[in-house]
């Protein structure tokens, strides 16, 4: 059955990828899976669990990058889990274009998708922890709306990249950007000094 459910979930990413969100129908892909409709409900659900199923399979990827940067932690850890983002979207800029224009469905407010956005939203909230630890951050601010905070305006840069409104280039900028602004607003005098160094040079990329 996992087995299958993998197979679904491949084709999913293939149909997604191909033709966008409004051909990802659960019978476009029992078709291309080769199964049955009820085999798809299932095994994974309706159309906005494959389209979770997908997001949850991206953070799966995320999490294996993180793990293998012990290293990266506080600011660190903010800009190599925004890189580990980008690097994985513009691996398969089809399909996570697709993916991320989805994320503006109603159905994105389900509880799924409320789970996933909380699970998207721990790499920053951790980031916050320690950069209050490293004297970076005051700790005048919660690390869990910070972090929060931070994830929102990550996905609508990604969201705005899905469109083509953003560049490559202008998608991290402004995905950098996004992220220090973020440490700024409880950044203490040290980490004033290294987040306003970023900014800057993230900045005139920008300015236009």
């Amino acid at each position: 059955m996992e087995a299958r459910r993998g197979r679904i979930l491949e084709e999913a990413g293939r149909l997604l990828s191909a033709g966008g969100i409004e051909e990802l129908t659960v019978r476009a892909l029992a078709q291309q899976a080769r199964v049955t409709v009820p085999t798809i409900y299932n095994l994974i659900g309706a159309k906005e669990a494959i389209v979770a199923a997908l997001v949850a399979e991206a953070l799966d990827r995320l999490d294996a990058t993180m793990a293998a940067l012990p290293a990266a932690r506080g600011i660190a850890r903010g800009q190599a889990a925004v890189r580990a983002n980008l690097d994985l979207c513009f691996s398969e800029p089809c399909r996570y274009r697709a993916l991320y224009r989805s994320l503006t469905d109603p159905h994105a407010s389900c509880a799924p998708f409320g789970q996933l956005f909380r699970r998207a939203g721990e790499v920053f909230t951790l980031a916050v922890r320690e950069a209050v630890a490293d004297e970076d951050l005051h700790g005048r601010l919660l690390a869990l709306p910070l972090g929060h905070h931070i994830l929102h305006g990550l996905i609508e840069t990604f969201r705005l990249w899905g469109t083509e409104a953003l560049s490559v280039a202008a998608t991290e900028a402004r995905a950098s950007y996004v992220l220090l602004t973020g440490f700024m607003a409880d950044a203490t005098k040290q980490g004033r000094r290294k987040i306003l160094e970023r900014l800057q040079a993230v900045e005139v990329l920008l300015d236009n």
